[in-house]
């Protein structure tokens, strides 16, 4: 394997980045999600702040991008850490331009010698690449379920389950002792879905010794739900998103994300359709409809 610096890692990724929003949108757009990329964790990681990118035309295929050598001095794995959060994020803003081999092109754009050094660093492209075709096939379903929230037949012609898979799918699992991630076959043998065990007993932890049994009326009654809450509803209607997205696009905290959170699935107006993955209840879909209805008659 090729001994790729820290510096040279970030700098040729943001160009691989930029490539692969250039393709599936515009030069332009590629341009200004880069910028948006950067300023949405450079509050995280501040050793992104070192990114800089030399004045150019938008619409110019060719992206120059130079990083610190102060970046060397990182851990690596904190490195790792930067680099799995750009590529989350950056797929969740093109949505379902991502399509589904979105980290394939990548990988492609990138090279042998820079994809492996990014595994080595800690990154798990083959999970993340797992975890987005199964969004991608959630987001389908989404639309069904706001299709069907729209018409009026929610409940009468509700769509499969959000994951695409129930346990009675599951015909076995194995789990490496090296490894924080289980994995989950079919009847067939084929992989159905890789559960990352850290996320696991996390959420079993915070849900558990945190969970009020409430009368999701009452609560609704009783809880004012504020602008950036109800923000957060629509967007999770709208798109899939992951929680760095989130806070940048309601423009809040970690800690004020999984605030709403809590509040909210209290009042059953979220809930996790996988470990880590949180999506609307029909009565949270059904809300959002009345909701948007209201204002229109307005």
């Amino acid at each position: 394997m090729a001994n790729i610096s820290n510096s040279t890692m970030i700098g040729e990724l943001t160009k691989a980045l930029f490539s692969v929003v250039g393709r599936r949108t515009s030069l332009k757009t590629a341009d200004a999600t880069i910028g948006t990329l950067i300023r949405t964790l450079e509050g995280r990681f501040r050793f992104l702040k070192s990114i800089e990118i030399p004045e150019h035309n938008p619409t110019d295929e060719k992206f120059d991008v130079r990083v610190s050598n102060d970046v060397n001095n990182i851990p690596r794995d904190l490195i790792g850490k930067a680099i799995e959060s750009m590529i989350r994020v950056v797929y969740s803003d093109l949505d379902e331009k991502a399509g589904l081999y979105f980290i394939t092109e990548l990988k492609e754009y990138a090279g042998k010698d820079l994809t492996e050094s990014i595994i080595h660093s800690g990154v798990d492209l083959d999970q993340i690449q797992i975890e987005q075709h199964i969004t991608y096939r959630r987001l389908k379903r989404k639309k069904d379920i706001e299709k069907a929230a729209k018409s009026g037949k929610l409940n009468k012609n509700k769509p499969d389950n959000l994951i695409g898979y129930t346990w009675d799918n599951v015909s076995g699992w194995k789990h490496d002792p090296n490894s924080k991630y289980c994995t989950l076959y079919d009847k067939q043998g084929k992989v159905l879905d890789r559960l990352n065990l850290d996320r696991i007993i996390q959420n079993y932890v915070e849900k558990l010794s945190g969970y009020i049994e409430v009368d999701p009326e009452k609560l609704e009654k009783e809880t004012r739900i504020y602008e950036k809450d109800y923000n957060l509803l629509k967007l999770m209607l709208e798109r899939d998103m992951d929680a760095e997205t989130a806070m940048h696009m309601l423009g809040i905290s970690r800690e004020d994300l999984n605030e709403m959170i809590r509040k909210l699935s209290e009042m059953e107006l979220l809930q996790y359709a996988d470990y880590d993955t949180l999506e609307l209840t029909d009565i949270g879909v059904s809300y959002l409809t009345k909701k948007e209805g209201q204002k229109g008659k307005k």
